[in-house]
């Protein structure tokens, strides 16, 4: 036991930032931004470890516990879902980002499919309602199906 009360009672600035980095070693190995909140709570706790301060260990302990249960609550409940809605954003999918944007009907529509241009692309399209639309006609895309757009009037 007295191995460990020596242990702890050399705890300093450096200590509890070096526990930081290997917390956030374990956040960068499981992604779940939960090891996230200790990480920082350690790192913040090093700043009150400072020799300057003169804080004893179980006071380091007790600031570290106080700070990572707020952060971990704060954590999930405000940066997870904004992080969640990030990845979610359609930046690298490109079927997603053209929802609810133009396109110009190239050629007369029959039977409810055609072609639009998107950008400088071409696209199979077909009417959501079935319609027919006439080339110069610009349309919204509603869906995307493969390499077809289902498109509808604006």
């Amino acid at each position: 036991m007295d191995i460990i009360t020596d242990l702890f009672g050399r705890m300093n600035m450096w200590a509890w930032w070096a526990i930081a980095g290997l917390i956030l070693i374990g956040e960068v190995l499981t992604g779940t931004t939960y090891l996230l909140w200790p990480a920082a709570a350690a790192f913040l706790t090093g700043f009150v470890a400072m020799e300057m301060f003169g804080v004893s260990w179980p006071v380091q302990l007790g600031v570290f516990a106080v700070l990572t249960l707020p952060l971990l609550w704060v954590g999930d409940r405000y940066v997870r879902p904004a992080l969640k809605a990030g990845a979610n954003s359609g930046l690298n999918d490109r079927s997603a980002r053209m929802v609810g944007e133009r396109v110009v009907v190239v050629a007369d529509f029959s039977s409810g499919r055609g072609r639009v241009r998107y950008g400088d692309t071409e696209w199979a399209a077909e009417m959501e309602s079935g319609e027919d639309a006439k080339a110069g006609d610009t349309l919204i895309v509603r869906a995307v199906k493969g390499v077809i757009l289902i498109i509808a009037p604006q």
